[in-house]
């Protein structure tokens, strides 16, 4: 399968023709594999440290095949071979979005980045991403970077409850500390303000 840079840090699988926008608007047409009536698609965010142990990512995309699970086609886009080169690394799902053309968006985070020579935006910022109000909270916008960011907060607050991510990630000691440095409650966990 080839693969083909599109925009700032993100790669599509190259069998399809849409880029999923982070914020739902301005999506390419193209086909997309349906499920339950929906479009899903898969965006993957391959972690490393950049530049003295600063996180990065590279984002790759692609389509729900009909006959995979999303774990599965993650690890299809991302380039793993389940229990081949590149096979020890973290997979964790992260988040989902609904787009404004109906279709489903399913975030996962992998680390190590299998692919360390390849093009990978730093993170720069781990400010959660909220919605405007208590019953709406979807951000009006977001950015690739933001999605990155609670991918890694994520993979991080897994990595303290889950030994075998712990393994994996101890493996690569400077992304591990990387991550270890996170908050933790940006993950997942929900504080009035």
């Amino acid at each position: 399968m080839t693969v083909m840079q599109t925009r700032r840090g993100c790669e599509q699988d190259a069998t399809s023709s849409r880029v999923p926008e982070a914020g739902g608007r301005g999506i390419s047409e193209g086909p997309a594999a349906v499920t339950a009536g929906r479009p899903v698609m898969v965006e993957v965010y391959l972690l490393r440290c950049h530049r003295g142990g600063q996180l990065a990512y590279r984002c790759v995309t692609g389509q729900l095949g009909a006959a995979e699970t999303p774990d599965e086609a993650a690890l299809r886009i991302g380039r793993i071979a389940p229990g081949g080169p590149g096979a020890a690394v973290a997979v964790h799902s992260t988040s989902w979005r609904h787009l404004g053309d109906g279709s489903i968006v399913l975030a996962y985070a992998i680390a190590p980045d299998p692919v360390p020579d390849a093009t990978a935006v730093p993170i720069l910022s781990f400010e959660p991403a909220h919605g405007p109000c208590a019953t709406r909270p979807s951000p009006e916008r977001l950015e690739r970077e933001q999605v990155a960011a609670h991918a890694a907060r994520h993979l991080a607050l897994v990595a303290d409850a889950n030994p075998d991510v712990r393994q994996v990630l101890d493996a690569y000691p400077e992304l591990a500390r990387s991550l270890d440095e996170l908050p933790r409650a940006a993950a997942g966990q929900l504080a009035a303000r």
